[in-house]
């Protein structure tokens, strides 16, 4: 059997084309370092009663980077932080702006920026804490929805206030 080298030498274009193949568009050094890896793996782990290598090191490649996509979209849905989208951080930005000492009734003055229902939907988020199940139920939507109907909302009042 031929040295890593010579099988990532090979096979640095089938990498390539594994990355197409998943459409990756953003983090490219990260997803080809995993799919070098998995050459790896499938070259150490080859036996030739598999059949031929190259299909053996394309599917090892596409899973793992299939795998990996998975893990960094369940990190991404489960800890993005939303410190900056908080109404505390508005506040706080206007105060900076108006030069204000102490800390204003946030949700009246934002009572007067939108409406019943949009108000309604703030005070459950961050006031009251409902999680997006609790809301899907009261609401009556996907939790889905309620996400973009509060980055909206979020977007508009960055506009209104800061």
């Amino acid at each position: 059997m031929e040295t890593f080298d010579q099988v990532l030498e090979q096979y640095t274009p089938m990498i390539y084309s594994v990355m197409k193949k998943a459409k990756i568009y953003k983090n490219h050094e990260h997803y080809r370092h995993c799919a070098t890896v998995a050459l790896w793996e499938a070259w150490r782990k080859y036996d030739p009663t598999y059949g031929p290598f190259a299909p053996f090191a394309y599917r090892t490649m596409l899973t793992t980077i299939y795998r990996e996509m998975s893990k960094e979209n369940q990190y991404a849905a489960h800890y993005a932080s939303y410190e900056k989208d908080t109404l505390t951080f508005l506040a706080h930005q206007k105060q900076r702006k108006s030069g204000e000492s102490g800390c204003p009734d946030l949700f009246l003055e934002l009572a007067a920026l939108v409406t019943k229902e949009e108000m309604e939907l703030l005070m459950d988020i961050y006031y009251y804490r409902y999680t997006f199940e609790e809301l899907e139920k009261k609401y009556g939507v996907t939790a889905h929805a309620i996400r973009k109907r509060r980055d909206r909302l979020m977007k508009r009042l960055r506009e209104k206030l800061v």
